[in-house]
Parts: structure tokens; sequence; C-alpha cells
């Protein structure tokens, strides 16, 4: 490029100002930068501003070399000027904008909005404007870091965090609220909010915050709903939430959603084990007056037998008299094994404890029952656990708990139906559990409190003495295990046995001793 006729020098372009006073003041007093360059890349003005975004003096500025004058940290801006000008395509364009950085002193850094303008009416020199947006700058990464701190703030929440705009549109749904409901990223946002809910629930979610009485205007705090999965199902939560506003107008709804399924299956657990606690204390009072029940009457039934016998052996069998006796005897005799099962509910008898192994108790009772009429058309399903922790225990009285439960199960089903019987280690390996269940009639709601309790049957009269579960009850306890019976309508009914395992360092330490 020559300086003429294309570069006008530094005394034509102050002339050429000066001949418009106003243009002058203008520039003189903008706060945005202004340069003239030539098209040698020669500063020929530069306004105050621009001398001072620049850090140099206004009569030093002028006549610089622009890369100079830009610094080296623009060195890239000064080559998309250079190349601006060697492509014609890109010099129709007219206009350039580019980012610089001024380094200020202590160690300061001014940000600043170049644009380079190429007015076509003087083609032998161009502007370029400097805006000072350093504040702007600064507000914008303000702005983002506290954009972000947000995300992550309702992207880390436990909580399920969904917002919507007043049309029911979802513009928030973090990752809590995708694993409650079962949705993933690309079908949460094609959601509209009232399919969340119950139908109607969504209007009167709305009413609510509308209103005073629900914790103030735009406020609805701790209420228990339903939300809908995915898949149907429906999911308690504790749901508080609320409306947001822009100058009194309502823009948009946001809700806390809390799962409340493990609270409500751990107050479930308490009051289970409450129920078992009364349980155990009233089988201990029942306990101890079983024994002595049963003392008591197992001497005068010794005396009755005993006496009858002779009677008839005196009598002979041919005796009118002989079959009202043997009534006696047979009646005696049952009262003795109600005796013997009191005996047994009261802990009067003691058996040796050893290590023992569950599967081999359920295996040995079921070689029992199998071939017992009442088991012939019932289908036994083993689902048992190889290499299980053994447990603390006699396998007797074991064999007894489990002979009592599978026998109730195939007179509930009539003899006819499936039995299955599944034994697990659970809470790593520290805790054996047997769980035996039927597809019979299942236990009414109301019974379930009872079938633990002495005496408590089903049965009709004759059919049952009512301390089978009693007993196993007292046996598991005996055991350090607890038991649980779960008989949802029409499914049947669920026995699980729990007993805490055997580890390897304590069987060791039994050997020892």
């Amino acid at each position: 490029m020559n300086d003429t006729p294309f570069n006008k020098n530094l005394a034509t372009i102050t002339k050429e100002l000066g001949s418009n006073l106003y243009l002058y003041q203008i520039l003189e007093g903008t706060p945005n930068g202004v340069l003239v360059v030539n098209l040698r890349h020669q500063v020929i003005y530069a306004n105050p501003s621009a001398s001072l975004f620049l850090g140099a003096v206004q009569r030093k500025l002028s006549g610089s070399d622009l890369k100079t004058a830009l610094g080296e940290k623009n060195s890239e801006f000064y080559t998309l000027i250079e190349t601006f000008f060697q492509d014609p395509q890109k010099r129709e364009e007219l206009r350039m904008r580019h980012e610089i950085q001024i380094e200020m002193p202590e160690n300061e850094t001014q940000l600043l909005d170049a644009v380079l303008v190429y007015p076509p009416s003087s083609p032998t020199y161009y502007l370029i404007y400097l805006i000072d947006i350093t504040t702007r700058k600064k507000l914008e990464g303000r702005l983002r870091r506290r954009n972000a701190f947000f995300h992550n703030l309702i992207e880390s929440s436990v909580d399920g965090i969904i917002a919507s705009d007043m049309n029911g549109n979802l513009i928030i749904f973090n990752q809590s609220a995708q694993g409650l409901l079962g949705y993933n990223d690309e079908e949460k946002f094609k959601l509209h909010v009232s399919g969340l809910y119950q139908q109607g629930v969504a209007k009167t979610i709305l009413r609510r915050m509308r209103s005073e009485d629900y914790g103030g205007k735009g406020k609805l705090r701790h209420q228990e709903l339903i939300v809908k999965h995915k898949t149907g199902y429906d999911i308690p939560v504790n749901f508080s939430g609320g409306i947001i506003y822009d100058n009194d107008k309502e823009i948009a709804t946001f809700g806390i959603f809390t799962d409340l399924r493990a609270m409500l299956q751990i107050e479930e657990d308490l009051e289970q084990t409450h129920n078992m606690l009364m349980q155990s204390e009233k089988m201990a009072g029942l306990g101890r007056l079983a024994a002595g029940v049963a003392h008591e009457i197992n001497n005068p039934m010794s005396g009755i037998m005993l006496y009858s016998n002779l009677i008839k052996e005196e009598l002979g069998d041919d005796h009118p008299a002989n079959s009202d006796l043997q009534t006696i005897v047979n009646e005696a005799e049952r009262c003795k094994v109600i005796v013997a099962d009191l005996l047994e509910f009261s802990h009067q008898t003691s058996y040796e404890m050893a290590l023992t192994k569950i599967n081999e108790v359920i295996r040995k009772t079921l070689t029992v029952v199998r071939n017992q009429p009442l088991f012939q058309n019932i289908t036994i399903n083993l689902n048992l656990e190889d290499d299980l922790p053994p447990i603390y225990g006699n396998s007797i009285r074991l064999n007894q708990v489990i002979l009592n439960i599978v026998v109730n199960a195939a007179q509930a089903m009539e003899g006819r139906g499936q039995l299955k019987i599944t034994s697990r280690a659970r809470a790593n390996h520290d805790i054996i559990e047997v769980i035996i269940s039927d597809d019979g009639p299942g236990i009414p709601n109301e019974y379930i409190d009872q079938v633990f309790e002495p005496f408590f049957t089903t049965k009709i009269t004759g059919e049952g003495t009512g301390l089978g579960l009693s007993v196993s009850y007292a046996i598991v306890k005996e055991h350090k295990g607890s038991v649980r019976v779960l008989s949802p309508p029409d499914e049947g009914a669920t026995f699980t046995l729990r007993f805490p395992a055997v580890l390897d360092n304590l069987i060791g330490e039994n050997h020892e001793q």
C-alpha cells in the first residue's frame, strides 16, 4: 500500500475533524474509544478515551503502529484486520467485531469490545471503536458462576425438584426427580406437570398455592400426596412448593418432592417391632402361667388315666362300661398332649444347642411330611441358597418350627396347592432367613396379630389346640431369632424366620471351648 492517494496523513485528518467542530467535540467527549487508522495500519487519530483504554498518551498514540498500540496479547485481532483487508469478500462486510484485552497497572486486565468499521465513502482509512466491557464481563462471570452454583445445588439435591411455567410445561426436572419418577433426559421435558399427579391433583395444588391458608400466598408446605411413576405405580411423597412471581405476575411454579417410601417402611418396621415386643412380653407372661397350669393338670391327668386303666382291666373287655372307660382314657391322653405342648411353650424343657445348618433342618422336615396323605397334591418348591453360614440352635426344636408352619400351610390349602420354601443370607451374611409361603386363602387381616397367641385357632373345635404357632414363636425367640407373617388379600400367607448367623471366627471360638 502507498501513502498516496490511499493514505492521508495526520494533519489532513485533523484538519477534516477540525472543520466540523461538533463532530470533533463528540469524538473528544465520548466515553468510547475511537481510532482512525490508515490502510498501512498506522493510527492517525485517537480520542482521549482510546488513549485511556490503551494506556497511552493521546499524542504518542497518534502516529503509532496499530499492532504496537494494541499490544502483543491482541496479535490475533491485528491478524484478523490484515486478513480483512486482504480478502475483498470480507471487506464487503464493512465491519468486524472482536474482544481484546489490555493490561492495566496493578496487574488488572481491561476487556474491550473492538469494532472495526470500514466506511466505503472514505476508502483510505478505517475506524476502530473501543467499548469498555470489563464491568459487564465481570457481572456475566458472576452470573454464570451463580447459575452454575444453583444448577449444581438443584441437581445435587436428594429431593426431586420440578418447576414448570404457568402453562404446565416443565422447565426444571433434576436428577433426583428423574430417579424418583423413572424418566430420562429425553423424556422429562416432554411431560406436562399434570401428568405427574393423579387426576385433578395439579389444579388442587395450584389452588392451595394461591390461598393464604397453607403457609401464605404463593407457598405450600408439607403436603403428603401421591405422584405417578413412569410405569404407572403410585409413590407417596412429601411436597413443598410455591409460585414464582415477576412484578406480582405469576410466571412459574416449583415443587420439592421427598420420597416417603423409606420413611414409611421404617415406620412400619418400628410398628412391627413394637408389636413384637408387646407380643414377647405377653407371651412371657402366658408362658409362666402355662407352666403352672401344666404342672397342676399333669398330676390329676396321670391319676385319671391310671385308675381308668385299672378299672378296665378289673371289669374285662366285655363289660358294658368298657367303651366309656376307653373314652375317659383317650380324653385324658389328649389332655396330656396339650400339657406337653404347654410345657414346650413355657420353655420348661431344655435342649442342647449346637452349630446347625438350616438347609439340613428344612430337608429333614420335608422328608417326614412328603409321604403324608395331606401333602400328596401339594407341590413343594425349594429355593435353598448354598453354603449358608450355620446358626446356633437345636435341630429337633427347629424341625418342630418348620413342621408346624408347613403343616398349617397344607391344612390352609386343604391339601392342594403350592408351597415355596426359600433360604438365603441377608445383611452381609449376618442373618439367615427362611421364607415359607403358600397360595392358600391366607389369614384374614383381623387375625394377623393373633396367630402367635396361645390357644388361638381358626380351626373347628377338636382339630387343633391353638399352640402350634405359639410354640414355634417361643422356639424362634429361644434361638435369638424373629418370626413375621404377611398375608396380602388373596395371596396366601408368608412366614419369614430370621436367625443370627454364626461367623467363622465365632465357630473357631466355639470349637476351642
